[in-house]
């Protein structure tokens, strides 16, 4: 991966095969470091934490759309509590696949921690989603394991991160 300062962290744009149907582009932007990181250029250490990212996408993708297909009933609920169903149905249609969740997600960010726990960093993965319009949605991921979900900042908040490597999960 090729990264270039992007404002206050580090961008390479890839090719993740397993996120085809996710993204509108052949590739992804993934951004270094996304905060709390000084102006330094990488370190051979950081640039082996980003490259641990296209080894794993494959396995984090299957993890991370497992939990949010088991959370998706939940969030179109929620969203239909403030929204008119007959309105919004095609927005928010019943899911029962993995595969169909392209239809509400869209991938549009990457963002792999400076931090590490077990010889792998924190990846986070930001999303436009049809249920949260305004913040849309962020997933941190630790290996194969969802840390959390949640808003955008989700993703790429560090304390998320370091509060999760201090745990002994």
């Amino acid at each position: 991966m090729q990264f270039q300062r992007h404002r206050s962290s580090w961008l390479a744009k890839i090719q993740l095969s397993a996120w085809t149907n996710f993204i509108d582009d052949d590739t992804i932007g993934v951004l270094f470091a996304p905060e709390g990181r000084d102006d330094a250029p990488l370190t051979a250490e950081e640039i082996a934490l980003a490259a641990w990212l296209p080894a794993h996408h494959e396995m984090q993708k299957q993890a991370l759309l497992s939990a949010v297909l088991s959370a998706y009933p939940q969030f179109r609920e929620d969203y239909f509590k403030d929204h008119r169903i007959d309105e919004n149905e095609d927005d928010l249609p019943l899911i029962s696949s993995i595969d169909g969740l392209s239809k509400v997600l869209s991938l549009d960010a990457i963002y792999v921690h400076q931090i590490s726990k077990d010889g792998a960093p924190y990846v986070g993965y930001g999303f436009a989603c049809a249920w949260e319009q305004e913040h849309a949605f962020g997933v941190l991921m630790h290996k194969d394991r969802v840390v959390e979900m949640g808003w955008a900042e989700t993703a790429f908040l560090l304390w998320i991160a370091e509060d999760d490597a201090l745990n002994d999960t």
